[in-house]
């Protein structure tokens, strides 16, 4: 029982921090757009500035990540991560520029300590095959308001959904303050280090860099394209739904595919999978294989995050892995949406803007290809 409250901890504290928080403003963006008329370069930038902050988090949780002041830092994040929703409603940019870039600080710090508390709680007990399970918290938020707001949007404008994502995020940051481990339970194994595996470390890291290059893209601008592509709200809305829903039914598989395979060849498969899913909105402007792809999408970007996150602490089981391949991650998603909003702007649509985000998703496979490759050189 106590390893389903600790994995109920963790997948709220991402329920709240990342579902919410940060990808709750993938489907209330083309309502924002509606409401006050802003063009694509500062939907990019709000993104943008999100991924900044997401950026300086992680940088920041490098420092705290394993020390006595871990657990107050991970409680503050969350209590303010979920005023911050709600600071949302005030119709402000320069207000919206400070709450994403805050945001963004305070996810980064929240998903590497909750992430870290749950590892090593699971490594403590034996159990770090579930893993996994939490990171289906990030798509339960997506699934949360991928339903809820084309609903709202029906009664209420953008600002005012905002209060109702953050009333509906208090639940989940009880559980997470309430079940997310203490850090007391962590154990430590002997870091060690050598050019082959500094090597290893650097090339994970870039194959990272450009997932979050490539998946935020998606992330940012699928609600938009559908919308633009059909008029429709509702849709725009359930495109995020079914990659959420994507996120929490096929994220677990991919530790039972590792298990199986080997988590680096896992991972060149998410890779593939996710380079075809991003695409096929352009390979066919077609609404079926749009939701198609955004089953893919959402089935491949948690499950690339978990079987990274794991593979770093692998092969190299300090503390600080997490926050330092976070970093990488997130100085990709602080690009993304910039290039994509501009490129977006300039030439009149997202088609170029997702192929880069698919090649991005291609090249991390072979990045990753790369270390397998050189694994079993080392070995021969």
């Amino acid at each position: 029982m106590k390893i389903l409250l600790a994995l109920l901890g963790g997948a709220s504290a991402l329920f709240l921090s990342m579902g919410v928080a940060r990808f709750a403003f993938t489907p209330v963006l083309p309502l924002m757009q509606i409401d006050f008329g802003f063009p694509d370069t500062v939907s990019g930038a709000l993104a943008s500035v999100n991924y900044l902050g997401y950026l300086l988090g992680a940088f920041y949780a490098r420092f705290i990540s394993g020390g006595k002041s871990a657990r107050i830092f991970f409680i503050f994040s969350v209590v303010i991560s979920l005023l911050l929703i709600g600071v949302m409603y005030f119709p402000s940019y320069p207000l919206w520029y400070l709450v994403r870039f805050i945001s963004g600080f305070l996810s980064a710090v929240v998903f590497v300590l909750s992430a870290e508390f749950i590892m090593d709680y699971l490594l403590y007990i034996n159990k770090p095959q579930f893993m996994g399970v939490i990171y289906t918290g990030i798509g339960g938020g997506m699934v949360l308001s991928g339903l809820t707001i084309p609903f709202l949007s029906g009664y209420f404008n953008s600002s005012e959904i905002w209060l109702w994502l953050a009333g509906l995020s208090i639940l989940p940051a009880f559980f997470a303050i309430k079940y997310t481990p203490k850090p007391k339970l962590a154990v430590s194994k002997p870091q060690t280090q050598n050019a082959g595996l500094n090597r290893i470390i650097y090339l994970l890291s870039a194959a990272y860099l450009l997932e979050g290059f490539g998946y935020i893209i998606t992330g940012t601008f699928i609600s938009v394209m559908v919308l633009r592509g059909t008029g429709s709200i509702m849709l725009s809305g359930y495109v995020w739904v079914i990659a959420g829903i994507g996120a929490v039914v096929i994220t677990p598989f991919w530790a039972v595919l590792a298990k199986r395979i080997g988590i680096s060849s896992a991972i060149i498969i998410a890779f593939a999978v996710q380079a075809l899913a991003i695409a096929s909105p352009v390979l066919s402007h077609n609404i079926f294989f749009t939701m198609l792809g955004a089953v893919g999408y959402g089935g491949t970007f948690l499950g690339i995050v978990s079987l990274t996150l794991a593979y770093g602490r692998q092969i190299s089981p300090g503390g600080t892995t997490t926050a330092f391949l976070t970093v990488f991650f997130s100085i990709g998603q602080m690009i993304g949406p910039i290039v994509a909003g501009y490129v977006a702007d300039k030439t009149g649509g997202f088609d170029i803007p997702v192929l880069l985000a698919s090649l991005s998703a291609l090249f991390g496979g072979i990045l990753i290809y790369l270390i397998k490759l050189g694994d079993k050189n080392a070995n021969t």
